[in-house]
């Protein structure tokens, strides 16, 4: 098993304004394949994580055919101004530096606070952008 790395970049305002101070926390596989938290960290004044160092299987003489060359990770971010945000299926691949986006969105209400937005990244790549379901 090797490793890759993530950062995780809050931006509001329609991408023009930072987040900091967002806690994030990155869900691994267990060996049964359940998801438990294995990472937690929060952004910095320009909104972003450091890179998180993560497990991705090896590139080398990876058979096409075969598993898909990436791992993939849940994602969650939350600050007490903004909706909650989980990103499913963030794919990491080994030596390679992803970088996802995500948009924290004020709530509306009391309510819309509480309510998670939820994304499954599509992506297999190292944008990780997903679109919202």
């Amino acid at each position: 098993m090797s490793t890759g790395k993530l950062v995780v970049q809050t931006r509001a305002a329609r991408g023009a304004m930072p987040v900091a101070g967002a806690l994030v926390t990155i869900f691994c596989p267990d060996t049964a394949g359940n998801l438990q938290p294995c990472v937690t960290t929060r952004t910095n004044t320009s909104g972003s994580t450091e890179p998180i160092e993560l497990d991705a299987p090896s590139l080398v003489g990876v058979d096409p055919d075969s598993a898909p060359p990436f791992a993939a990770y849940r994602v969650d971010v939350d600050h007490p101004d903004y909706r909650p945000v989980t990103v499913t299926d963030v794919a990491v691949f080994s030596d390679i530096l992803t970088t996802m986006p995500v948009t924290m969105v004020p709530p509306r209400s009391l309510q819309e606070l509480n309510e998670r937005i939820i994304i499954r990244s599509p992506e297999t790549g190292p944008s990780g952008s997903g679109s919202e379901s």
